[in-house]
């Protein structure tokens, strides 16, 4: 029996020895190089597909092998090109032709999304199991991002943690306000589960918070004009619960001692998770402790006792007038897919917002005039349609109610004018039906001639 056994074992380890020589030498000689310069080549197709929309570009410094069912990336960057604020086009594509070295230097920058290190593995019981399963871990903005994530139409959830990641790191971000720099630190987690693979049908939830979070920095200037001191906004918070493939913001808050910061709204997941659509409302106030901290302060945000100029950051940026709110905030609308974002300023309680959703059908201005109790039709514009307001003198309204109601000549002509009483007088009310009757007697002849005449 043992003999038996041996010889079937040497046969076997022939083959078994063949295959491991073939998978190591296969493992150490894997031509990653090519494999990098195929990843860039894919996602270069990728980017030519958009047509006239401005190409991102990767660049990678070094692929290798991670374990034996993962790569390892060190030195990967995004470059995105800017794009302008008020079309969406590529501002390098706007400005081409212009032949200006001058605008080249002076245009605005690439965003660019560094990526340190980075490693991705397919785990092996999951496979076993007809199901493809991914860990990854990347050093990014300053911190980590790990999770796992289902691939194709694996069933699972989609886990996600961020640790530390730096605010000032994050150049898209910057971007998307402005370019103001932002300082601070942010952790939070991400649970998707997601059936059949789709995340626009996925439920789950979302944390975010944000530690010691500051705007500005004291050196960057506003339009490049303006130096405005760091500006605090606390803790940041932001929590949202995902159902159906809808991601509501049930909270996004941040009271600091310079900036209060509310919003909401909500983000439609869809595959690929740049195309999802965003729908969020954003509101912030600066303090009046920070309006008035200093001289620049208060020409840039408005003194907060109400006198001196209006604020420069409204006349600088005219958006930022359209954005202001009868409460003091400054509202914004985000809103697009996440890889392209727009803002539009949102100020539901300014007179202009009030003007563009309608006039109330009772208002005494949504008509051509009003009435007086004599049925003498007004226009607008008299004192008894409109009263007069501050920059108006009280006599001058008089006189052009008078110019518009009372007639120079006299008596004032109406439309129907009562008799005179002299008129009235005469006509006595029971003779009227007399010469209908029928005449009997010769003496009634005689009776009553006005009235047959």
């Amino acid at each position: 029996m043992k003999e038996r056994f041996f010889r079937v074992a040497k046969w076997l380890a022939y083959p078994a020895f063949y295959l491991l020589c073939l998978f190591m030498f296969g493992y150490l000689t894997f031509p990653y190089d090519r494999l990098k310069d195929r990843l860039i080549a894919e996602f270069d197709r990728t980017q030519s597909k958009r047509g006239g929309a401005a190409a991102q570009k990767l660049e990678i410094d070094e692929l290798d092998s991670y374990w034996f069912t993962g790569v390892e990336v060190k030195g990967a960057r995004l470059i995105m090109p800017p794009a302008d604020g008020a079309t969406g086009r590529s501002t390098t594509t706007a400005s081409a032709g212009a032949g200006s070295a001058d605008a080249k230097a002076t245009g605005p920058k690439p965003t660019v999304i560094e990526i340190d290190e980075a490693h991705a593995r397919v785990r092996l019981l999951p496979l076993l199991l007809g199901r493809v399963r991914v860990d990854f871990w990347a050093s990014v903005f300053g911190g980590e991002v790990q999770g796992v994530a289902p691939v194709g139409k694996t069933d699972g959830a989609i886990e996600v943690e961020m640790e530390n990641l730096d605010l000032s790191k994050i150049e898209p971000l910057g971007e998307a306000i402005g370019g103001i720099p932002l300082r601070g630190t942010v952790s939070g987690k991400l649970e998707l589960e997601a059936p059949e693979g789709k995340f626009n049908k996925a439920d789950g939830l979302l944390e975010l918070t944000g530690s010691e979070v500051m705007a500005g920095d004291g050196k960057t200037k506003i339009k490049g004009l303006i130096e405005l001191p760091t500006a605090r906004l606390g803790d940041l918070t932001i929590s949202a619960e995902a159902k159906e493939g809808v991601l509501k913001i049930t909270k996004l808050s941040a009271g600091g001692p310079d900036i209060e910061l509310e919003g909401d709204g909500k983000v439609n997941v869809r595959e690929p998770w740049n195309n999802s659509s965003m729908d969020l409302y954003v509101r912030f106030k600066f303090s009046d402790a920070y309006r008035g901290k200093n001289d620049t302060t208060k020409s840039v945000l408005g003194d907060p006792s109400g006198s001196g100029p209006p604020p420069l950051i409204e006349t600088l940026e005219p958006r930022m007038k359209r954005a202001k709110r009868s409460d003091g905030f400054y509202g914004w609308h985000a809103h697009g897919a996440l890889k392209r974002p727009k803002f539009d300023p949102h100020a539901t309680d300014t007179p202009a917002a009030t003007r563009q959703r309608g006039k109330s059908s009772d208002s005494p201005f949504a008509g051509g005039g009003t009435k007086k109790p004599g049925g003498l039709g007004l226009p607008l514009g008299t004192s008894e349609a409109k009263k007069p307001g501050p920059s108006a003198s009280p006599d001058k309204e008089v006189t052009r109610e008078k110019e518009q109601v009372e007639p120079p000549s006299e008596p004032m002509p109406v439309p129907a004018p009562p008799p005179a009483p002299e008129e009235a007088a005469p006509i006595p009310p029971e003779p009227a039906p007399e010469p209908r009757a029928p005449v009997r007697g010769e003496d009634q002849t005689d009776e009553n001639p006005p009235l047959e005449q």
